[in-house]
Order: C-alpha cells, then structure tokens, then sequence
C-alpha cells in the first residue's frame, strides 16, 4: 500500500496537489457507499483487522477474500479430518490505498462474541468503513473458536479454554486504543482518522463487552448492541441495541432493558434469529458437526451441543426454538442483512456525525423503542 505521505510528496514531484475524494454516499444507509480497505495489524499481543474507506482507484481492484481457517487450531485441524471453515468474498480490498478526505472519519471499536473472532462479521465492518468510518476490531484470547474450538473433545484438545466468568475483552480495548494513539501513522491512516470521534459496538458477548468498555472510558462517545448486552449501562453516552426476535441465545426481552433503562434505544428484527449480525452463518457449523464432530468416539457431547445451538441460531434450514412461537424458519439472511446495516448506519451517522433524525421503524419487519 502506497501511504498518504507517499502520494503527497509523488504528487508535489509532479507539480501538482492531490485532489481530495468526495464522501459521496447513497442514501439509502444499508447500500455500501464509497470502496472499502481492509489491513491485519499486529500490535504487542494484539491481532487487530481494520477496515477504511479506501480511494476510488481501487474500485476495480479484486476484494479480499476472508480466509476463516486461520481461527481453526492446528489441535482441532489435525485431529480431524476434513474440517475446514470457507473462504468467503468480501467488498473491502487487501491493504488499499486511503481514501484521501477532506474532514478525518469516526472511529468505531468492534468486539466480537463467544467462539468469535475478529472478521467474524465482516459484512457490516466493512460496510460501514464505506460509510465513512474507521472500524478497528482485535482478537479476543480467551473467547475465540481457537480458545473454544479445542474444548470439543473429551478429554479436551491442547489449547482448550474455558472462559471463568470473567470478560478478557476490554483489556484488549487497552491495547488498541493505544494503538489508535500511536500506531496509525505506521500504517498510512494518521489522517483519515477522527480520534476525538469514537464508538465501540459488539456482537452477542461482544455487545455486553461495548456496554462495560462504554460506560468507563471517557474516549467512548456512543455504544451500539447487536443481539446481547445483559448488563445495566452505567455510562451517560447514546446508546442503542439490536436484536432479533427469533434470537434463542439471548432473547429481546433480556437484550432491551440495557438500552431503555439508560435512556436509549432499542431495535427489534422480526424474525431474526443470533446469527443475522454476524458472517458466521456461512460455516454451518451444524453440517460440520453433524458430518465430522458428532460420530467420533473422543467428543464431548454436551459442549457440542452448546456450540451447535451457537452456530445455527438464525441461519437457513434451521428452525427456531418451539418456545418463541416463530414457526418452522429464521427470516432469510438476504433480508436481515440490509437491515442491520440499514440501523447500524443510522445510529452512528445520528450520534456521531449529527446526520439523520434517530432511529425509527424504516420497515414493517422492525420495531423501534420507544
């Protein structure tokens, strides 16, 4: 990647000034807006995926294709045959150049959920860099696949990992928010970032990990929930959550006081089940556990069956539990896709950027409180 301070100087040597990329977006909020970037960043201990708008020249240029087998540890991959996680296209380019801006973006902090990890939803990440903002999200030791993935067998693989209650997750927000601080310049995106302008938001334990980061740091201007966040906010910024009503992981009733108890705002999918805020339905886990996990003699059936109910909750051909009365399918992820992003998008742009009149039910399939 050719950095910003490259470009200028080849510019100035031609005699001319580089020319600033208007942020012209659609207006519909769930279509992508201007090409987006995406670079890996290694940072201390850290693992961080960002994604920015990039320059119009990469328009052409062929996206990133989001490899998930990374996430799967050798103790998992090794032990069994023929597990392997696809390779998924993305609209974001490896390593593009930066879109040259006149006003720096916001930037928005991304936490990923239980058996995560930090290209797990990439499609709204991404989306959102074309949006006009910085997304920045790291790995979460202690909560990923790889911590978990090993926990399968019985006796459990080497590298298994139990969480004990506690959430590994806003230490690592330490981290890159340092990063933010110091190690943008490296990396060509001093200037394309707001860092006076930041939000975080998560999906499922990622969510309850935006609630507790937003409500202690003072860099944190805005806090958005999609499909969890348990916890009271004891912060005093916006705040917003997500959920689908065919969720049977963490139901809207239990999301949606986190939200309207602290002033907020709460959004409800019909029909969207955990899943619809994440990539992750393109695993189908529940196909490879039923073909290569669940016949093996050495596999702990209870935490396959937690992980099962994990990994299907809202994806195609599988049914929602009997109990939240929504018959025999989840609303397809075609249509709830454009919907997360529809409502994500709003809530920045209305928080953040002072663009927009707030959140309200754009759509019959959406409820809005209150």
């Amino acid at each position: 990647m050719l950095e910003r301070s490259a470009v200028v100087l080849l510019a100035l040597a031609l005699g001319c000034a580089p020319q600033p990329e208007p942020l012209d977006l659609p207006a519909d909020p769930a279509e992508p807006g201007v090409p987006s970037g995406v670079m890996t960043v290694a940072w201390e201990d850290q693992v961080i995926e960002v994604w920015y708008p990039a320059s119009d020249a990469t328009a052409d240029q062929e996206a990133d294709a989001v490899d998930w087998n990374e996430v799967v540890p050798a103790s998992v991959s090794e032990r069994v045959d023929g597990f392997v996680l696809p390779t998924l296209p993305s609209r974001a380019v490896r390593d593009a150049e930066p879109r040259l801006l006149e006003e720096p973006v916001p930037v928005l902090l991304f936490s990923h959920g239980m058996a995560g990890f930090r290209t797990q939803s990439f499609d709204i990440t991404s989306h959102l860099a074309s949006r006009g903002y910085l997304v920045v999200a790291p790995d979460h030791p202690g909560r990923t696949f790889a911590d978990l993935g090993p926990c399968l067998f019985d006796p459990p693989a080497d590298g298994c990992s139990v969480p004990d209650g506690t959430d590994p997750a806003p230490q690592d927000f330490v981290a890159v928010q340092d990063w933010l601080d110091v190690g943008l310049e490296e990396v060509g995106l001093a200037e394309l970032a707001d860092l006076e302008t930041r939000a975080i938001f998560g999906h499922s334990a990622g969510a309850g990990t935006s609630m507790r980061v937003g409500g202690y740091d003072p860099k944190i201007d805005a806090v958005l929930g999609h499909a969890g966040a348990l916890d009271a906010f004891e912060g005093d910024v916006p705040i917003a959550t997500i959920a689908g009503t065919c969720d049977g992981m963490i139901t809207p009733d239990e999301i949606s006081p986190s939200s309207l108890d602290a002033g907020g705002v709460h959004v409800d999918i019909a029909a969207a089940g955990h899943l619809a805020f994440s990539d992750l339905c393109e695993v189908d886990f529940g196909g490879l556990a039923e073909e290569l996990l669940a016949p093996r003699p050495d596999i702990s059936e209870v935490f396959l069956e937690m992980l099962v109910a994990l990994g299907t909750d809202g994806c195609a051909g599988y049914t929602p539990a009997p109990e939240l009365d929504c018959g025999d399918a989840y609303m397809p992820l075609d249509e709830s896709y454009p919907l997360v992003r529809h409502y994500s998008t709003v809530f920045f742009d209305d928080v953040l950027k002072g663009t927009g009149g707030g959140l309200v039910s754009d759509h019959d399939e959406v409820q809005v409180q209150p």
